[in-house]
């Protein structure tokens, strides 16, 4: 991290003189310009004193001081210029701090960071809820056939049972049959002598379908 210094044994310019003089005959203080122009007091400060310690870089202290001077009505190409060369001729090299763990377990732990890592929790929960419910809403819902067990059937009737899924339409060769309260459901079908086809499909409210087709053959 490059520190500057300019008063402190350096290169006096009346840059600092003028920024001060011009915010006093405009009574206003330095806090509420800070305010304004989200440009903490301690940097304004450095500016009026000519104390570019403050700052990590060149880069920030002419921002700080291009916007500062702006805002008072005194800005001009020649004195960033003076300010510039007195940055550069004073300019110190301070040494980069590193945060200690206690320090860095203490912004973990500041509020404003808590609050943060809360709601992009919050987000991605809901966020994973809503594709859940997307993903579900348009699934093809489940169809288990589990009776009749063969295809060749000794009689003139046959139970269609099996499972689906909660809130679904079901039907058996386009005859609906109601879901018991475990989503099972059962049918008494009646065949004719040869190959009979059942048709059973459950449709979701999203219109996604589940097809089941058995071709049962009754001999006699």
């Amino acid at each position: 991290m490059v520190g500057v210094r300019s008063r402190k044994g350096g290169q006096h310019t009346d840059i600092g003189a003028r920024l001060l003089a011009r915010r006093i005959a405009c009574n206003v203080s330095l806090e509420e310009i800070s305010k304004e122009l989200r440009i903490p007091v301690s940097q304004l400060a450095a500016l009026e004193q000519e104390d570019y310690s403050v700052f990590s870089a060149e880069l920030y202290a002419r921002g700080a001081y291009t916007t500062y001077a702006t805002y008072l009505g005194t800005y001009s190409a020649k004195d960033l210029r003076s300010m510039l060369r007195a940055l550069s001729a004073v300019r110190t090299r301070v040494p980069l701090k590193m945060l200690s763990p206690d320090r860095l377990f203490d912004r973990l732990l500041n509020p404003r960071f808590v609050i943060i890592v809360l709601v992009a929790c919050v987000a991605i929960l809901v966020g994973g809820y809503i594709a859940w419910q997307v993903q579900s809403f348009w699934k093809v819902p489940d169809l288990v056939i589990t009776s009749p067990m063969g295809y060749v059937i000794d009689g003139s009737d046959v139970m269609i049972a099996g499972e689906a899924e909660e809130n679904v339409r079901l039907t058996i060769n386009e005859e609906q049959v109601l879901l018991k309260p475990d989503a099972t459901f059962s049918a008494q079908l009646r065949l004719h002598i040869g190959i009979n086809p059942v048709r059973v499909q459950a449709v979701n409210a999203s219109g996604a379908a589940s097809t089941k087709e058995l071709f049962l053959l009754r001999e006699k």
